[in-house]
């Protein structure tokens, strides 16, 4: 684990606009158009939020045309988070294995981050600024696996294959630590937002999480939606059955926190998520084109 732990804190910072970024959307101080205007200096990023903004997921009346418009209609903590994952994408773009396809990878990150926003609308959370985010790195361990520890994560992948478990299950068999903790060290390393680490690092256990349980659970459903609906990080990790899912302790376990779920609920939530997706083909699925 100590190797583990070096080799990550010698991964390089993120780059300074999303340092900035950070900085001022944190600033309650700070002018608005001074915000905008650092998102105007970078014009690929203002395409990707204006994308967001005319997402089906946010059903907006209208076409969203302007990048002021659309920072306030997102709001500054949704703007901060596409910015930051789109500096995570630029920054793990090379890809050391040709098993893990990373077009794959970023449409299922892309996915879920949209279901956790609509799930926490759903279910009418508080505090769910914190979701976008979460969901659109809440796998990004797997990418510092392939670029930083790369003949351990092909020993996963190949593990993952062969017998058709979870990452999780293989990453333990093969490292001792798994996807989810990596994660939480690099964003805690990088200064992300604690609720954002807590979420991801309990992502595949929410029940685990003593400070934000509820957005961690709403991440770790929205992992499982993804899922269901069709989109896997990878199209050899172990299949999520409906019906085993819906009468399992974790679903249980969902209910009891105070999420209205069941069979029939999970179902019309994965029909609405494949109807959403079908209407997004063009535009937020293709966030990193």
């Amino acid at each position: 684990m100590d190797n583990f732990i070096q080799k990550i804190e010698e991964i390089p910072t993120i780059p300074i606009v999303s340092q900035r970024v950070m900085e001022i959307s944190g600033d309650d101080e700070a002018p608005f158009k001074d915000f905008v205007a650092i998102i105007e200096k970078d014009q690929a990023l203002a395409s990707k939020i204006l994308r967001v903004a005319n997402s089906a997921f946010y059903g907006f009346s209208s076409s969203v045309s302007s990048l002021k418009h659309a920072c306030v209609i997102l709001g500054i903590n949704e703007v901060k988070s596409i910015a930051l994952g789109c500096s995570l994408y630029n920054f793990f773009s090379h890809s050391e294995s040709d098993a893990f396809d990373r077009t794959r990878f970023w449409k299922h990150a892309i996915t879920c981050s949209q279901v956790a926003k609509l799930l926490g609308t759903h279910f009418s959370t508080r505090n769910r600024d914190s979701l976008f985010l979460a969901g659109l790195i809440h796998d990004i361990g797997k990418i510092v696996l392939d670029q930083y520890f790369h003949e351990e994560f092909v020993q996963i992948l190949e593990y993952v294959s062969l017998t058709k478990t979870t990452f999780i299950k293989a990453e333990k068999k093969i490292l001792g630590t798994t996807h989810n903790q990596i994660a939480a060290k690099l964003l805690e390393q990088w200064s992300f937002p604690e609720e954002v680490i807590t979420q991801i690092l309990y992502h595949h256990g929410p029940w685990h999480d003593k400070n934000y349980g509820t957005n961690s659970t709403i991440l770790y459903l929205a992992n499982v939606l993804t899922k269901l609906a069709g989109y896997p990080c990878h199209p050899e990790e172990k299949q999520i059955d409906l019906h085993e899912f819906a009468n399992s302790p974790e679903v249980d376990f969902i209910t009891k926190t105070g999420f209205d779920l069941d069979y029939e609920r999970i179902k019309r939530l994965i029909s609405n998520i494949q109807e959403y997706i079908l209407m997004e083909d063009d535009n937020i699925m293709r966030l990193f084109d």
